[in-house]
């Protein structure tokens, strides 16, 4: 009998060693999540999305007056006093992330290839070569995710972030939270990426995006997999007065892109649209929410 017991007891010696040396390999929870408000999981609208003021938010930055997705063009959004500045995301091959709309870098800088084939070192090496007024500096660099949020930041803007490559969520979201935009900011793009955002995340507002002529069904289906604190934001031709009214009974914000003649997004404003995305209308300080000079 004492054989016996001495066995056992070496053997539960040899399961809690071996258990402690497994929560050191795979320990529970993620050290890299982001440190959410306390009241982060009951969030179900914005207030982003209150208050009085036109919504507008600038397209890649105030792009119409300077190249798109450059420090000057979101330097320009804020000076304006734009609602909210867009931008688009991609991950380099070193986890660092970056402002750009295109997948490759040949359109809009002296690059080549896919952005998401290079790290951001090697990156820092092409200047932005073209856009409106490209000409004001000879030197325009790719922005940082970082560069960007801290001008939406210093501006009072929201943060208006479309995913197009990402695959370290929980970095993304630490940055946003360091920031101090986790209350500030808007993450929109395909419903597979919205759905690894809210799972880590409930404060943010989550938004598919929907590209004409797809109906205007897709995007809400879509969206409907997410249950609360979310959005579709339109093409403008697919979204109509019943659409936004739709999505606001459904408890859903509605934003439209992008809308570049005054009349149009008078019309959708109207309507009750959220927020309106323009590459070019002239900020009407006296109206929009923002106003910084």
């Amino acid at each position: 009998m004492y054989n016996i017991r001495k066995k056992l007891w070496l053997v539960m010696l040899l399961l809690f060693a071996a258990s402690t040396v497994l929560l050191k390999i795979y320990p529970t929870g993620n050290s890299d999540a982001p440190a959410l408000p306390a009241d982060a999981t009951v969030t179900a609208q914005s207030d982003i999305f209150s208050g009085d003021g036109d919504r507008f938010a600038a397209h890649r930055g105030y792009s119409r007056y300077a190249p798109e997705n450059s420090i000057p063009a979101f330097e320009l959004a804020g000076r304006n006093g734009f609602w909210g500045i867009e931008t688009d995301i991609y991950e380099t091959t070193d986890g660092a992330f970056v402002c750009m709309h295109d997948e490759e870098l040949d359109r809009t800088t002296n690059g080549t290839g896919a952005i998401t084939d290079y790290s951001l070192e090697e990156l820092s090496a092409f200047q932005i070569d073209a856009g409106s007024n490209v000409e004001i500096s000879d030197n325009l660099k790719i922005p940082t995710f970082e560069e960007y949020l801290e001008i939406c930041m210093r501006y009072g803007c929201v943060a208006v972030i479309e995913i197009k490559t990402v695959r370290n969520y929980d970095a993304l979201l630490n940055i946003i939270y360091a920031s101090g935009a986790g209350g500030r900011s808007v993450v929109m793009g395909n419903i597979n990426d919205m759905l690894e955002i809210r799972a880590r995340d409930a404060q943010i507002p989550v938004m598919t995006i929907g590209y004409t002529p797809a109906p205007y069904t897709d995007s809400l289906a879509e969206i409907s997999q997410i249950s609360e604190n979310r959005g579709v934001l339109y093409n403008y031709p697919q979204a109509d007065k019943a659409v936004i009214d739709l999505l606001h009974q459904q408890n859903m914000y509605c934003g439209v892109w992008s809308v570049d003649d005054e009349e149009t997004a008078d019309e959708y404003l109207s309507y009750g649209a959220d927020f309106v995305v323009t590459n070019e209308l002239p900020p009407r300080l006296s109206y929009m929410s923002g106003g910084n000079e």
